[in-house]
């Protein structure tokens, strides 16, 4: 029962892993290039900036 446990525990973090290393490697780059080369996203990025 201890094993069958161990490998259902090493499973659920092997798949948590590939979703997080999918959605760096594959989804945040998309979503920052399509951030910096909206304009609308970079309108509000000035508007919204903190003044210093």
């Amino acid at each position: 029962m201890k094993l069958l446990r161990g490998i259902v525990d090493l499973a659920i973090l092997a798949v948590f892993g590939v979703f997080f290393i999918g959605y760096s490697l594959f989804v945040y780059p998309v979503e920052l290039l399509a951030e910096k080369t909206n304009a609308e996203a970079r309108e509000n990025k000035w508007k919204y900036a903190p003044e210093v």
